[in-house]
């Protein structure tokens, strides 16, 4: 079997929607001939744990954890959270008056820990590395980001080890994410940013990100192809699924992080509306939010009374448990960011939208993958930020069960296990590549 070394911050116990791309990966790839090595942080600052997770892990998967120290500790001192508070990025941005300390702390994020605060990882990790590859022989190195830092770690093994070839994985923007817009970032940081990106991109023998649009960004950056293979699903998450739901009621859930990136009002006014005016409609909503959520929401739901009413918020849940949860669920909310980079962002748990079988109702551009992903297959409907006229009639749509389900062969070309097979033939190929030349 072929050895693959991956570099990556997240793994579990870390919950959430980062580490599910490389930990299915991991899961399959034995079966395409490759013997994963997995790199992975020790006690690390993740935002949420599922310990559910560890089952995908096979066993014969070598775990390598290598110590590292992170600025958090040093954050919540200074900014008066408790010690043993997770630290989210994600909401670090809600509509919340910032304190100068906090000012000053997100400065320092964002023009002094270049790429990101996992940058006290790299030096010590690479040097260990480098010191235990000739024994791992591996045929191929990987890094996957965000935190983009990580691939900072490839660079220095890649100078070292010049023969190995190395993938670079992108998860996220990395110089033009959005989230560096609200860190202060000077000319300087910006200019810095972009420099490592490129070279680190143009010092991988090959690039693989989750999104065309993302995919012909990088590529125009760096002048080379980028290919992409997007995130999906797991087809062993949904075995025990039952695609017809006793829920009678008008179930729409919403799965991940809501924050002031992500909560677009024209979507709960359009809420508020419909059941002004259809007593059925309201009589029947019921409005789940599961996962992580900022301030801004209970704002806004403060305003839409009839909404607020019918939704029920839950934090952070494992796994296992999310998958039940779109079993009765009549359509599922996807909301993208409103920023720059939403054309390209493709949610993971999307996938398992697609795979669940129920109507998609997404509040993204017409433009961006996620609408065009819906109007090829006929998920449901993608509806632009501010257009609330158009998000009431999708609504109503669905509620009036306008929306057939999937047939399984569109389902299974998003299956983690296809997804893994064209990962395979990817690292398979740049071997060989790399062994001509």
């Amino acid at each position: 079997m072929k050895k693959v070394l991956i570099i990556t911050y997240y793994w579990p116990p870390s919950g959430g929607g980062g580490v599910q791309r490389w930990l299915k990966f991991v899961k399959y790839l034995p079966i395409y001939g490759w013997h994963p090595i997995v790199v992975v942080p020790k006690d690390p600052e993740y935002p949420v744990i599922d310990n559910s997770l560890y089952s995908d892990i096979p066993q014969e998967t070598k775990i390598i954890k290598l110590p590292i120290w992170e600025p958090y500790d040093i954050f919540k001192k200074i900014t008066g959270r408790k010690k043993g508070e997770k630290v989210n990025t994600g909401l670090l941005f809600d509509d919340k008056k910032r304190t100068l300390v906090e000012k000053i702390s997100l400065w320092i994020r964002g023009n002094i820990l270049i790429p990101d605060p996992r940058i006290f990882w790299v030096k010590p990790s690479a040097k260990r590395l480098i010191e235990i590859i000739p024994g791992l022989k591996p045929d191929i190195i990987v890094t996957t980001g965000p935190p983009h830092s990580i691939h900072l770690i490839g660079q220095k093994i890649k100078t070292k080890f010049p023969e190995i070839p190395w993938l670079i994985d992108l998860r996220d923007p990395w110089a033009n994410f959005d989230m560096l817009d609200q860190f202060y970032l000077s000319g300087m940081a910006k200019k810095l940013q972009k420099n490592k990106e490129y070279t680190a991109l143009k010092k991988a023998d090959i690039v693989t990100t989750v999104s065309p649009s993302w995919a012909q960004e990088f590529g125009k950056s760096v002048s080379k192809k980028v290919h992409c293979i997007t995130n999906g699903f797991d087809e062993d998450d949904f075995k025990n699924f039952n695609f017809e739901s006793d829920n009678k009621n008008f179930t729409v859930s919403h799965i991940g992080i809501i924050n002031s990136y992500r909560n677009p009002e024209p979507l709960w006014s359009s809420f508020q509306e419909l059941c002004e005016e259809l007593p059925d409609f309201r009589k029947r909503l019921n409005i789940r939010i599961t996962g992580i959520t900022d301030a801004g929401l209970g704002k806004i739901l403060d305003k839409y009374p009839l909404v607020k009413e019918k939704t029920t918020i839950t934090g952070y849940i494992p796994h296992e448990n999310i998958i039940e949860q779109y079993q009765d669920s009549s359509c599922l909310l996807l909301l993208l960011n409103n920023t720059k980079n939403s054309n390209g962002h493709i949610p993971g748990k999307f996938f398992e939208y697609i795979a669940s079988g129920k109507p998609v109702l997404a509040i993204a551009p017409q433009e961006s993958d996620v609408a065009k992903i819906i109007k090829e297959y006929d998920l449901g409907y993608a509806c632009p930020f501010d257009e609330k006229e158009t998000i009431k009639q999708e609504i109503l749509s669905i509620f009036n069960n306008e929306i057939h389900r999937l047939e399984s062969k569109v389902i299974d070309s998003f299956s983690r296990r296809k997804l893994t097979e064209k990962l395979s033939y990817l690292m398979s190929e740049t071997i060989k590549k790399s062994r001509k030349t």
